[in-house]
């Protein structure tokens, strides 16, 4: 199967080849990886290539409250980085106005369990996409979650000090 995985604002060919249950070879950019993937829920192991990589994934979900329309986007976390991530269907990406434009309401989840220290924005306020909405502490690290595209905060869910879980919705912007 051939996508298109959009990372951040890079744009990359990918192609992936089932091998068995859980083990795919995927070809990036001419290269090819041995991948194999394990787990459940949000966190996954992944081996590429032999070597392991714990990642967590959080698909982001569009619309209101109870919602559970993927947007197609997710939120990746590895190594303490935080990585949007698309991947789209090259011969369906063309019905989609403007490439990677997003509209409607979507949930901001959180990419990870931990525990909120500070809201960066309230209700009402307009944001720019990569702008930070929301810190939360994990493993003594405060990562910044940042606005997966420009828009208005319709409704925050979370206070500080309250502990969320992985794919916890944490604002919703419109």
């Amino acid at each position: 199967m051939r996508y298109l995985a959009t990372v951040g604002e890079r744009e990359i060919p990918v192609e992936v080849m089932r091998r068995g249950p859980g083990r795919y070879t995927v070809r990036i950019d001419g290269r090819e990886r041995e991948v194999e993937w394990r787990g459940s829920g949000a966190t996954r192991i992944i081996t590429v290539d032999g070597r392991e990589i714990e990642a967590t994934i959080v698909p982001e979900v569009a619309g209101g409250r109870g919602s559970s329309r993927a947007t197609g986007a997710s939120r990746v976390l590895v190594g303490g980085r935080d990585y949007p991530v698309r991947l789209d269907d090259p011969l369906r990406r063309s019905n989609r106005a403007g490439g990677s434009a997003r509209t409607g309401r979507i949930d901001v989840c959180s990419f990870m369990p931990g525990k909120v220290t500070a809201l960066l924005v309230r209700e009402g306020d307009r944001v720019e996409a990569g702008q930070g909405l929301v810190v939360v502490e994990a493993m003594k690290m405060e990562n910044e979650i940042p606005a997966p595209r420009a828009g208005g905060v319709v409704a925050v869910e979370v206070r500080p000090g309250e502990t969320v879980e992985a794919g916890a919705v944490l604002l919703r912007l419109e």
